[in-house]
């Protein structure tokens, strides 16, 4: 394989190409025609966007992010990523949020897009996950409140786009921390209840936003004894129960929703790709309070995201690419076996995703540019419905993105945060 390499800022990174973190390789294996993995950070800025001044901030910050300056290659055995020469351009949006990212080998696995007042980051979740995409962010708004007249004398926790990157942020975090004598985690669960309703057309993404103060949201959670996490989880849960009560069919499913944990947090981690695991939590489909699904998620989320649930979760991740049949089966095959997987052990036995970034820290001097910042999260491959959650200076944004046509699901969340006194601002893309 012979490619020219761009120049790096640090020689260590002077690599024509490198393989695959462990929880990356499920998602080019498993894409299909409507689906393929790709998410996005915003921010919406308190004026327009200035096109030329994003489009230098991204030349400025780009070999800042060597695991963000490539594309996706097909191998013999596995698919891995060969670095670009050609600089990333910005693009203006004007499709529906978390579009189909094109992988033909030539093209970046990300973008930048601009509308109005926003600037999103979407990528190919092979390349990072949540943590990885809202550093790559603030990198990229840092920059550009510069070059628009922002002095920051304190960057804080952002990536700065004159350091130098380390070899801690390329690594894949799931191999260094695996340890076999802790044992795996069970890897079936049965199916659980989803909401149907009637599919859009291809390439449709709804989009329903409800913004509330902070304030608000953390009192009500405290009030039950929860963190806020918890409590929108248990909110979720609730609306799910209720819709799935609603439907009385004969033989009812759990309710299970997604819960992601950043594994940095409970190994050490500084890595920009994909570094994340998952539990499912799980309601029983009875009739039950909204207090008595709170406790019985609150003790589930207590009791069971360990390090111990954690360490487990990377075993069971890395352990299956370590099979020496898988290992030297070629790439057809391989897809072929991570799709029954994905289909056995993925969306099917969940109800809902929800990924929560928490609370986005910038400097002060960015405030004066920054309004709020949004988590998108794109169609999925079984499921109809998908949320998440940001907050910046005092404003929490929960996003729901669905593929059917009909917002239920939302609808039936915000009206619980109502009635609990919240006050919700509802916007949507679409009607």
């Amino acid at each position: 394989m012979s490619v020219s390499v761009y120049v790096m800022k640090n020689q260590m990174f002077e690599r024509e190409w490198f393989r695959l973190d462990n929880a990356a390789k499920i998602y080019p294996a498993s894409r299909s025609s409507r689906w393929n993995a790709v998410f996005r950070m915003s921010a919406v800025l308190k004026e327009e966007v200035n096109p030329e001044i994003l489009q230098q901030a991204l030349d400025d910050i780009i070999d800042r992010f060597p695991t963000f300056r490539m594309t996706l290659k097909k191998g013999f055995f596995w698919y891995y990523f060969q670095y670009l020469t050609d600089k990333p351009l910005i693009m203006e949006e004007k499709t529906c949020p978390c579009a189909m990212m094109p992988l033909t080998g030539r093209d970046y696995v990300f973008r930048v897009l601009y509308h109005s007042h926003r600037i999103s980051v979407e990528v190919f979740h092979s390349i990072t996950d949540g943590t990885g995409n809202i550093n790559f962010l603030k990198t990229l708004l840092l920059r550009y409140c510069e070059l628009s007249g922002a002095t920051v004398a304190d960057v804080g926790d952002i990536l700065h786009y004159d350091d130098n990157p380390v070899p801690e942020e390329v690594e894949d975090s799931f191999k260094r921390n695996i340890d076999k004598s802790k044992g795996m985690l069970p890897r079936t669960e049965p199916k659980a209840y989803q909401i149907n309703g009637q599919h859009e057309k291809r390439g449709i993404l709804n989009v329903t936003q409800g913004s509330m103060p902070f304030s608000q949201l953390h009192a009500t959670a405290k009030s039950y004894g929860l963190t806020v996490n918890t409590y929108l989880t248990a909110v979720l849960s609730y609306a799910l129960l209720k819709r799935e009560l609603y439907e009385n069919k004969s033989r009812k499913k759990p309710i299970r929703v997604q819960v992601p944990i950043n594994l940095r947090k409970i190994f050490p981690s500084v890595t920009l790709r994909n570094f994340a695991g998952y539990y499912n939590t799980t309601i029983s489909p009875v009739e039950q309070t909204f207090e008595e699904v709170a406790a019985t998620l609150d003790a589930q989320l207590k009791e069971n995201i360990t390090p111990d649930y954690c360490q487990k979760f990377i075993n069971s991740n890395v352990s299956l690419e370590k099979v020496p049949v898988i290992r030297v089966a070629p790439r057809f095959l391989k897809t072929f076996f991570m799709n029954i997987s994905f289909y056995l052990m993925g969306e099917r036995v969940m109800s809902c995703a929800f990924s929560n970034i928490g609370n986005v820290n910038t400097p002060q001097e960015m405030y004066d540019y920054i309004d709020r910042f949004e988590f998108v999260l794109g169609p999925q491959k079984y499921m109809g419905n998908a949320m998440t959650c940001a907050s910046y200076n005092g404003r929490t944004v929960v996003t729901f993105s669905r593929t059917t046509k009909d917002p239920i699901l939302e609808r039936e969340f915000f009206k619980i945060l109502t009635e609990q006194g919240i006050d919700v601002t509802i916007n949507a893309n679409r009607g």
